[in-house]
């Protein structure tokens, strides 16, 4: 950031979301990371040659963020997404076809659990009547998709067609022409079905022909930003693709709890990959340590 505050964070009786984001930038620490955070995207919005892009890693719709995911959609935030379909659009589809994930215990009896046939995630229970009902809803939708060899992105595009909840992350992508893209959907339960059904039909999934698909948006040498929500993959598709185009990124922002020491993508701070010419040296970034259900959802509702 260009501006430079005393370490005095301010509250007061009435305060919005968007001036609380403000005053973090004049605190320390991981209050400041996240003030920065609100600016760089700030930018992202401001700067109209700008495609804005969210890698999203992790259980993000167990942990209640689905909503937050498409109103981010809705209100043109965001205009590509690349996350794990295993960790976030298996869920999603889950909930869009009627099973909820419950809050539930983290000090509990795992093997009760299983015996109820209830899945936890951390503090989050899914009955396993949820994949249950997934497998049978994707053997209804999959002979209504073109059969034919699709990229992920193609595939997730067309799926979402055929998803009857308006709350879709899926549904609200088709229908905002939002592309998804996941090199990593054989990882997912949707991927297994998908190669099970087309082990007799004339459906493929090429989860290859992304790199395609994403190469065609980043060849246009735009200028780019990402918002990177916990690491892994997507965060590194990203990053590896622009990298093969000559492209960098110009404006980064990364809401990690990994560290850098261990050498992992998912917690390597955003000036490491300058050196690899994948954010711009000139690049506008921010670092956040923190969870990405605290930040996520308190950046979009500041940005609103």
């Amino acid at each position: 950031m260009n501006k430079k505050y005393p370490n005095e964070l301010k509250v007061w009786k009435g305060m919005e979301v968007k001036d609380a984001i403000q005053e973090f930038s004049k605190a320390g620490f991981c209050a400041r990371g996240l003030g920065e955070a609100h600016y760089v995207w700030k930018k992202m919005l401001e700067d109209k040659e700008c495609v804005k892009i969210l890698s999203a890693a992790g259980a993000l719709v167990p942990g209640g963020m689905r909503n937050v995911f498409t109103t981010a959609i809705k209100t043109k935030l965001i205009d590509v997404l690349v996350l794990t379909t295993g960790s976030i659009l298996d869920h999603d589809l889950i909930e869009a076809f009627g099973v909820r994930h419950e809050q539930g215990e983290v000090n509990v009896n795992d093997v009760e659990l299983a015996k109820k046939n209830i899945n936890r995630i951390y503090d989050v229970y899914l009955p396993n009547q949820g994949y249950i009902l997934l497998e049978k809803k994707l053997r209804e939708i999959f002979p209504k998709l073109p059969q034919e060899e699709l990229s992920p992105s193609q595939f997730l595009y067309e799926l979402g067609k055929n998803v009857e909840d308006k709350d879709s992350i899926l549904r609200v992508c088709a229908e905002m022409k939002v592309p998804i893209f996941d090199a990593g959907i054989t990882d997912s339960i949707t991927g297994f079905h998908t190669w099970m059904y087309s082990q007799d039909h004339k459906l493929k999934l090429n989860p290859q022909l992304d790199i395609r698909d994403f190469l065609e948006l980043v060849w246009k040498r735009k200028r780019y930003g990402l918002i990177i929500l916990g690491g892994g993959l997507p965060k590194h598709f990203v990053a590896g693709m622009m990298q093969v185009t000559g492209n960098s990124l110009n404006y980064a922002i990364q809401i990690t709890m990994s560290r850098p020491e261990y050498g992992g993508v998912s917690g390597a701070p955003l000036r490491e990959a300058k050196s690899w010419k994948k954010v711009a040296a000139d690049a506008l970034t921010a670092d956040v340590v923190c969870d990405a259900t605290i930040a996520f959802p308190l950046l979009v509702a500041s940005l609103l």
